[in-house]
């Protein structure tokens, strides 16, 4: 093979380089061209973290609870949700002040605030202090609180238990709907400053693959 026949392979195969490494650079600096855009996943309405407005909104919401004849609400009512209910225990009543619900979220504690009304006490507001766990620590769906909500002795001694169980039935009815939307198991509650953090995730199997 002759000089000038070598001479010309080589710069037959430069040039080919030279345009394949052109095409690699041309592309590398436009970026892959974007994926057909696929179907919308459907808004979830419990995000994963709520500020104190919409935890008041929730927990005011869920503080409802089931009427005495054991017909929903929906069912007879429309609109928005009632601003009070009262509650019946034993035979004794306590007006719940629904629109009174405030919600305060430090690190690691939720308190939640609900006026009652009855006839001996008035309307005063109830306390409930809730001990969780912070954003990515281990504490669970569980809770520490009180022996009974800080407010007035007598109303919190008739009907402290009651509120605090409602509230965190509340909360933790939060917790489930916002899994449920995700078909995940609720995994943790955790609180910091101004802000509720809801986790959720697949369910926990046993080693013969039935659920935890």
């Amino acid at each position: 093979m002759g000089t000038g026949v070598q001479l010309l392979l080589v710069l037959l195969l430069v040039l080919l380089l030279g345009i394949l490494v052109g095409l690699w650079l041309a592309r590398r600096s436009r970026g892959y061209p974007p994926l057909p855009p696929g179907p919308c996943p459907p808004e979830h309405k419990i995000p994963n973290h709520l500020g104190e407005a919409a935890v008041t909104a929730q927990v005011a919401m869920r503080l409802v609870g089931a009427p005495a004849s054991g017909v929903p609400l929906a069912a007879g009512s429309s609109g928005a949700p009632p601003s009070k209910v009262i509650w019946v225990d034993h035979g004794n009543e306590v007006l719940v002040h629904l629109d009174s619900t405030a919600v305060q979220i430090l690190d690691r504690i939720v308190l939640v605030s609900v006026d009652l009304e009855s006839d001996q006490t008035g309307r005063t507001p109830l306390v409930c202090s809730f001990a969780v766990g912070g954003p990515g620590e281990l504490g669970g769906l569980i809770a520490a609180t009180d022996d009974l909500p800080r407010g007035l002795g007598s109303l919190a001694s008739c009907w402290g238990r009651q509120l605090q169980t409602a509230v965190w039935s509340s909360l933790l009815g939060l917790a489930n709907d916002h899994a449920a939307e995700r078909n995940l198991t609720p995994r943790g509650l955790a609180a910091s400053a101004g802000t509720l953090h809801l986790t959720a995730g697949k369910a926990f199997t046993q080693a013969g693959g039935g659920a935890a």
